[in-house]
């Protein structure tokens, strides 16, 4: 489900298009500044971007087939760490087949973990004008004991708080969706509705990004405009105004590329928006991690003004078959081995559900963003214009590792 929840005036706007247009001559030309340096990855940490970025390619490829008229976004960095701690706690074929749709070859179990951690660690230091912060949490039924090396994992590599709850209890839901509220400062206030005694886990993880575009918007610059459907129909929407400021800019006949920065320019945001006859599905077919590189490596810097929409997304999916059709249904099934999770416990779990919700908000002083991912187990104005006022993909990104941390496109006002 899809929910989309209206601002005050300047703020309606919730999906839209990109117009740029010539400098204004009183528009003043500023220096491109070249992003602070960074760290290399490591080898695992490259393949841990790497495969999460596929699978994000993958995941949107999938979720917008089955809904190509939606509103759309997710988190992939927060769908694979919360199913990576499940993954701590699996074995055999349910263990293999969520290490090929996770993209894990050739790494080692102390490598992925050890991936996660260093690259959370990368990303939370990166720019003082970009707060990027990240939780993880196992709950677990109070009568079960956990493996050690289960716990162990998720607590070092994670950082997971490890809590027994009684999932009989109706508050418990309560408290477990207190810690999300308060992983999302607000943004994500709830995750699971209600909890059942025959639940054994959830394993959460919670994602929260605030970013300052490098150069702001003037709230006073924004206007209303035009916005062209795909399904024919127009709709008059708020879109503001860069008109003093720098961003990278490629187009060809087939789409638009703009990646506009936040702070010191590690974390941008990535617009791909389709050119001439062209649609939204046409783009966003030929989206993958590669396509992405070349059109970005083509991306020249500019001045140009530019004008962008203001909107608001709330989206919210559950994934079991998503993921299943990406080749870990074993993991939802009654042959799913999750045998290193318990002591003593039952021996027969399965994944019940993997439930995700993100929030983002796009305004004049940057992005806000916030993403839940819960694992549940269970016993079994000036020529010339380029004007592009129609449906758009975008991506945060965090530039120096590539890493992917939101993906979605906008469609419907």
């Amino acid at each position: 489900m899809t929910t989309f929840t209206a601002k005050p005036a300047a703020l309606r706007l919730l999906a839209g298009a990109l117009l740029v247009t010539a400098c204004q001559k009183h528009d003043v030309a500023l220096p491109d500044p070249v992003a602070a340096p960074t760290r290399s990855l490591t080898d695992a940490e490259r393949n841990t971007v790497g495969s999460s970025n596929d699978f994000a390619f993958r995941a949107f490829g999938t979720l917008r087939t089955a809904a190509p008229t939606e509103n759309l976004c997710i988190s992939p960095l927060s769908i694979s760490a919360a199913l990576t701690m499940a993954y701590n706690g699996a074995d055999g074929s349910t263990k293999a087949a969520m290490k090929q749709t996770l993209g894990f070859q050739p790494l080692t179990d102390a490598q992925i973990n050890q991936s996660y951690q260093s690259l959370f660690a990368l990303l939370r230091g990166l720019d003082p004008q970009v707060t990027f912060t990240t939780g993880n949490s196992v709950w677990y039924g109070q009568q079960y004991r956990l493996q050690a090396p289960f716990v162990q994992a998720n607590q070092q590599y994670f950082g997971a708080t490890v809590q027994p709850v009684n999932f009989g209890l109706t508050t418990t839901k309560d408290v477990i969706n207190d810690w999300v509220n308060t992983q999302t400062r607000g943004k994500i206030p709830t995750i699971i509705d209600g909890t059942d005694a025959s639940d054994v886990m959830y394993l959460i993880n919670a994602l929260y990004f605030k970013g300052t575009w490098t150069y702001r918007f003037n709230p006073q610059n924004t206007r209303p405009g035009p916005f062209y459907r795909e399904n024919g129909t127009t709709a008059t929407k708020d879109f503001m105004s860069l008109t003093t400021g720098r961003y990278r800019r490629y187009a060809d006949a087939q789409q638009q590329v703009i990646d506009l920065p936040y702070g010191n320019r590690r974390y941008s945001m990535t617009f791909v928006v389709p050119q001439g006859q062209n649609t939204l599905a046409g783009v966003a077919s030929r989206l993958t991690r590669a396509q992405l590189d070349a059109w970005l490596a083509a991306t020249d810097s500019t001045g140009i003004t530019l004008q962008l929409p203001k909107f608001r997304v709330e989206y919210k999916k559950e994934l079991s078959g998503l993921l299943t059709q990406l080749g870990m249904g074993e993991a939802f099934s009654s042959q799913a081995n999750f045998s290193r999770m318990l002591t003593g416990g039952p021996s027969d779990l399965s994944i019940s559900q993997v439930l995700h919700k993100t929030y983002l908000d796009v305004n004049e002083e940057g992005t806000e963003a916030a993403a839940v991912t819960a694992v549940g187990v269970v016993n079994t104005s000036v020529a010339p214009i380029t004007l592009v006022n129609r449906p758009f993909l975008f991506l945060i990104r965090e530039k120096s590792s590539g890493t992917i941390l939101f993906i979605g496109q906008m469609t419907n006002p």
